[in-house]
């Protein structure tokens, strides 16, 4: 079971150009902006000079361990010229279906061509049912199992989407209870006006500065010693997020 509620997660950016010569065979231009998911630790630096962006207990069990697969449905990105998240652009959807994207594996989460610029807010628009499976077994874990767990359910209806509307939450924390909400998980360089327009600090994370396209930024979710056992039932605890 995935106790979580808040909603921590791992991105990196980073911006490649190319000229291709007209003689090429087929050329193939990198995207200006490139988000990865990552469920490892941030180096050392970044957490010094980013400490405040720590989301939900950081307490580890006796007995923990990392996941080895952490899949996560991925629908689209935004990127917004406004710290509060107003008018969000678009800049990749994957549609109804979406991608699911394992973090522990680091994968391109989204790839786009925003306009050059400094966006201080960013947003995902993905679902709120997590699939764990842990790198080892012990105690209620079983290495051979995937765990569903969904973050944002039944009661919960403090979520807005891009556009300022609330959603509201379904299923429950039971395994096999998860209902997917299309949420909508905001990054923000002032966590302040982002709060002030409505967002939920449920659903926000902080920047330590903006997005600048093209550009590099990280984001890493340590997810080290979440998986622990949660009265006999195999979970994942709240994890801190660092954005480089």
């Amino acid at each position: 079971m995935l106790r979580s509620r808040m909603l921590p997660g791992a991105v990196a950016l980073a911006a490649l150009m190319t000229t291709a010569c007209s003689d090429s065979p087929v050329a193939t231009t990198p995207a200006q902006l490139v988000i990865y998911g990552s469920s490892h630790a941030a180096p050392a630096s970044a957490v010094e000079r980013n400490p405040l962006v720590s989301l939900g207990s950081t307490m580890t069990a006796t007995d923990s361990a990392a996941p080895q697969h952490l899949n996560i449905g991925m629908y689209a990105l935004y990127v917004s010229e406004h710290a509060d998240c107003s008018e969000p652009v678009l800049v990749q959807d994957y549609g109804t279906a979406g991608e699911v994207k394992d973090f522990a594996t680091n994968p391109v989460l989204f790839t786009g061509e925003p306009a050059a610029g400094t966006y201080p807010c960013i947003a995902f628009r993905m679902s709120d049912v997590l699939f764990m499976q842990p790198e080892r077994t012990f105690g209620p874990c079983d290495a051979s199992v995937v765990y569903d767990g969904d973050i944002y359910r039944d009661g919960e209806s403090d979520w807005l989407d891009v556009d300022g509307s609330t959603v509201v939450g379904h299923g429950g924390e039971g395994p096999g209870e998860g209902v997917d909400d299309h949420v909508t998980i905001f990054f923000s360089a002032d966590t302040n006006v982002a709060l002030a327009r409505g967002i939920s600090r449920h659903q926000l994370v902080g920047m330590n500065q903006p997005l600048v396209s093209p550009g590099q930024s990280t984001m890493y979710w340590d997810m080290s010693g979440a998986v622990q056992d949660e009265g006999g039932q195999c979970g994942i605890l709240p994890r801190p997020i660092t954005f480089e």
